[in-house]
């Protein structure tokens, strides 16, 4: 869920410490293709299932994200994405000593992963240091804020000094957004217009499409199919987000602007009217209902046959749902 940025403060970056257990069998030598956008053609290609997760490297409180690849077995994630924390993360030097960048680079030595990176008050400078860290993936994305000095307005021109620097040793993905740039308030969706920036940002060098949240299965198929009719060949993977609680709903409503579609809010709402809010079992029934939506979304693409065989999971750190929607993916013999 690229979007999201955290106000200033937090810990001290320069004490942040991973907190990662690998899986027995994540190691170095059995390392795949480290390159996003390749591996995600490669996985495409086999025409089977495979996912990734979006993490934070660190908890609201401060404490560093604890995550553990034994709870995803039997089948692993195939890379993980990091997220940008543009607001928190923009002044600190040097820039390796970033938290997401730390995490990113320990997740490195046993599994592909995807740091982001804002054009959030993004300089040239700063941009170089990133890249001269030598990552062999990147997400570019413009973020929900603008400020008046940042070199970078928009994710292009970093794509095209990305590429232009690093070549063929570096993938760059870029967000996609089959509702529109909802965040920025374009509703209706000018699909013409978001087509036409996406394959300027492929034309520039990016090489992966990630799409951004859309509860509306329909309109990401239709997406795919505009992509590739306007001559995008890249790898598409389709983000996903399956909300434990009504309130994480509601926040990742009003920070990126996609909402649910009218019945599907009507049934959440009745879901909720069902149950005080205060119950245990409020929180259990919301995440059950987001549980079964994703997976209703997945097997309507996957039935689709528009060529998608990854998901994304944007997690916030909350990893139970991620676990459910692949159990029940198994027990629809999908994985």
């Amino acid at each position: 869920m690229h979007a999201i940025q955290e106000s200033a403060g937090g810990p001290s970056y320069t004490s942040y410490i991973p907190c990662v257990t690998f899986a027995p069998g994540q190691n170095a030598s059995t390392m795949e293709e480290q390159r996003i956008g390749p591996l995600v053609a490669q996985r495409t290609a086999q025409r089977r299932i495979f996912y990734g997760i979006e993490v934070t490297a660190s908890e609201p409180g401060g404490k560093p994200t604890c995550l553990d690849f034994n709870q995803f077995l039997p089948l692993l994630p195939t890379f993980v994405s990091v997220v940008w924390l543009g607001q928190r993360y923009w002044d600190v030097e040097p820039v390796g000593q970033v938290e997401s960048l730390q995490l990113a680079k320990h997740l490195a030595t046993h599994i592909p992963v995807l740091p982001h990176l804002s054009a959030y008050r993004l300089q040239r400078k700063r941009l170089d240091q990133f890249l001269a860290l030598n990552f062999s993936s990147l997400l570019a994305v413009r973020g929900d804020q603008v400020h008046e000095g940042q070199e970078f307005r928009i994710a292009q021109p970093m794509v095209e000094q990305s590429r232009r620097q690093r070549g063929e040793r570096i993938s760059i993905c870029v967000p996609g957004y089959p509702e529109g740039y909802t965040s920025l308030g374009d509703v209706p969706p000018d699909s013409a217009r978001n087509i036409k920036f996406l394959k300027a940002k492929v034309a520039a060098g990016a090489d992966c499409i990630i799409t951004q949240i859309c509860y509306r299965p329909e309109a990401i198929v239709q997406f795919v199919r505009d992509c590739r009719a306007a001559g995008i060949t890249v790898p598409i993977v389709v983000g996903l987000m399956t909300h434990e609680t009504f309130r994480t709903y509601s926040t990742i409503e009003r920070i990126v602007g996609v909402h649910l579609p009218n019945e599907l809010r009507e049934e959440l709402n009745q879901l909720r009217s069902h149950h005080n809010s205060t119950t245990k079992s409020e929180p259990n029934r919301i995440s059950r209902y987001f549980v079964s939506l994703t997976v209703r979304i997945i097997r309507h693409i996957l039935d689709a046959n528009v060529g998608i065989w990854g998901f994304h999971f944007f997690t916030l750190n909350h990893f139970k749902p991620v676990k459910a929607v692949l159990q029940e993916l198994r027990e629809l013999d999908l994985l």
